[in-house]
């Protein structure tokens, strides 16, 4: 009897142990159950795939610019003093894995002062109405009026593969220039272009680049349009990079141009004259990276007009037909923080048959052919994305035989901040 009350006392015993040993694994899993309750959901993202796919860019430019302007064939001197401002905003949207639409405004202002002539005239408002396309300042005026903003630019990419871009509508300049003795920075082109980018070996990139341009639209003419055409090569090996670019620019239909805007009226005004245009144009940027954060460079650029001007109607005009530019840079690679800095100085000649006016840069000599003169700035990093910035333009008369024998002379100072987001 003893016996058998111990061998039940074991076997009960025993049966307490492997319960107790299988209630284990079942604590273990509910203490995982619970720390996933207690663990927070991740919330799936409520923003809509399009708002994802849609980047947004912007910056804000306040200027003050002085200006002495001598005007040696009026006997006259203009010194103003002016507070500015430039505010932009674009976006870029992905519509999907081989096309973007880019769409921006920017500010600006219209030439919108009537002189009384005009007005006992009856000429048409447009004679002296057309938005500067060389700028996008607003200046400080006309007792706290309302100011514009235009379309800057409005176009759509076309990306087939990586190394072939199509491009339509009011874009960016797609040509590589190393400064802006041919495009003023602020000049967005209307048409059709391509951009060709491809890689033959790590060290070596190929270039071209093409496109239709509409200067003007006719009713019963042929428009007036430029071509455009660029070759060229991207070199990088170790620290050094460069860009070496020759161009052609064919302007097409010019005198057929409508006179009722300020542009249309001086290009049929200069083609009235003689004045006519086809350039070949060559670009050097070169630059070389110190320590990963810093580079100096040199900057090169010229344009000679090969049309055979006619000597009869423009004299010895016909034969200034060259315009040139060299300047050197350096500093920090990128303007982002308190410390960076970046500073240029440069030299230019622009003959008075060099180059069509209404493109070149717009702050020397009133944006004038017949021109010579260096122009230095520096930026400073201030803040993220925050910056100050100082130009200095001292512009003269390149030929003064065919200036009235008189030498203009304009100095032109800007101080900014910038923002940008």
């Amino acid at each position: 009897m003893k016996r058998m009350t111990m061998m039940i006392v074991a076997a009960v015993l025993a049966m307490s142990f492997t319960l107790l040993g299988a209630e284990e694994p079942k604590k273990e899993e509910a203490v995982k159950e619970e720390v996933k309750k207690e663990e927070p959901k991740k919330e799936e993202s409520s923003v809509p795939e399009w708002v994802k796919n849609i980047k947004l860019k912007g910056d804000f430019r306040f200027r003050y610019q002085y200006q002495n302007f001598e005007d040696a064939v009026k006997d006259d001197t203009l010194e103003r003093n002016r507070l500015r401002y430039r505010a932009r905003i674009g976006l870029e949207a992905k519509v999907n894995d081989w096309a973007k639409v880019h769409f921006g405004i920017a500010s600006g202002s219209y030439e919108s002062k009537i002189t009384p002539d005009q007005l006992a005239s009856g000429d048409d408002i447009k004679a002296s109405l057309g938005q500067d396309g060389r700028s996008t300042n607003q200046t400080f005026d006309d007792f706290f009026s309302h100011k514009p903003l235009w379309i800057d630019y409005a176009y759509a990419e076309f990306t087939p593969w990586s190394w072939l871009t199509l491009s339509g509508g009011k874009m960016k300049n797609p040509f590589h220039t190393a400064s802006e003795l041919i495009w003023d920075g602020d000049i967005t082109p209307e048409g059709a272009a391509f951009q060709f980018k491809y890689a033959v070996i790590d060290e070596l990139s190929l270039i071209a680049n093409a496109g239709i341009f509409i200067l003007d639209e006719i009713k019963a003419l042929d428009d007036p349009m430029l071509a455009v055409a660029q070759i060229g090569a991207l070199v990088k090996v170790a620290d050094f990079d460069a860009t070496a670019t020759l161009s052609y620019y064919d302007p097409m239909n010019l005198m057929n141009a409508e006179s009722n805007t300020n542009e249309g009226t001086k290009m049929v005004g200069y083609i009235s004259q003689g004045y006519y245009w086809k350039n070949i144009a060559a670009a050097l940027d070169a630059s070389y990276t110190i320590k990963e954060k810093y580079q100096v460079g040199l900057m090169g650029e010229m344009t000679a007009n090969l049309y055979d001007l006619n000597k009869t109607a423009l004299g010895d005009k016909a034969d200034d037909d060259l315009a040139f530019f060299v300047g050197v840079k350096g500093g920090t690679k990128a303007l982002k923080d308190l410390g960076d800095f970046q500073s240029s100085l440069s030299y230019r000649q622009l003959g008075i048959a060099s180059w069509i006016p209404f493109l070149i840069d717009a702050d020397p000599l009133e944006g004038n052919v017949n021109a010579e003169g260096i122009k230095f700035d520096i930026k400073a990093g201030l803040y993220k994305n925050f910056s100050a910035a100082a130009t200095l333009n001292y512009f003269w008369t390149l030929n003064k035989d065919f200036n009235s024998d008189k030498t203009n002379k304009d100095l032109i100072l800007q101080l900014d901040l910038n923002y940008k987001f």
